[in-house]
């Protein structure tokens, strides 16, 4: 398994603001290297299935699909429904702080298939790391400069 994780805060913005930017498509790739887009699918109580579409390593095209589960405006949690990996599981912690937000943002993957997996680990282990840091690290520079998201409801086809 590879793991990846970011805290920041956020400052001059609220938690809702955060939720709405993390669950808003256009925002959202705009800050994580990884996600190309993301579609819903279908809603579900206190969340949604999506189909992720993304980039490993900045190279390689796939999809995935993913059940989405959230407390407005504390958590988001994402765990995987669908795809080649074994186990991907990511969540957001989202909470008040004096004079912003606190953002707490992990992804783990366990792409799994024994020796293939082993490889994967070994070679994507730092980059998937340095990926998720910086993600929850430009989340904060889009957020900060003004940027805003339209939340969970906007996560249609481009």
């Amino acid at each position: 398994m590879i793991r990846g994780e970011g805290t920041v805060v956020v400052k001059g913005v609220s938690p809702d603001e955060v939720f709405d930017f993390v669950l808003d498509p256009a925002q959202y790739t705009k800050a994580d290297t990884k996600i190309v887009w993301v579609t819903k699918l279908a809603d579900l109580p206190s969340g949604m299935l999506a189909r992720e579409d993304g980039k490993f390593l900045g190279l390689f095209k796939g999809s995935v699909v993913t059940r989405y589960r959230w407390t407005r405006p504390t958590s988001i949690d994402v765990t995987l429904e669908h795809g080649v990996p074994r186990a991907l599981h990511a969540w957001f912690e989202i909470d008040a702080v004096d004079g912003g937000t606190r953002v707490r943002h992990v992804e783990e993957l366990d792409l799994g298939h024994g020796p293939l997996g082993m490889v994967h680990d070994a070679v994507a282990r730092s980059w998937f790391a340095r990926s998720v840091a910086r993600e929850v690290s430009e989340i904060a520079r889009l957020l900060e400069s003004g940027e805003r998201g339209r939340g969970p409801d906007h996560a249609e086809a481009p």
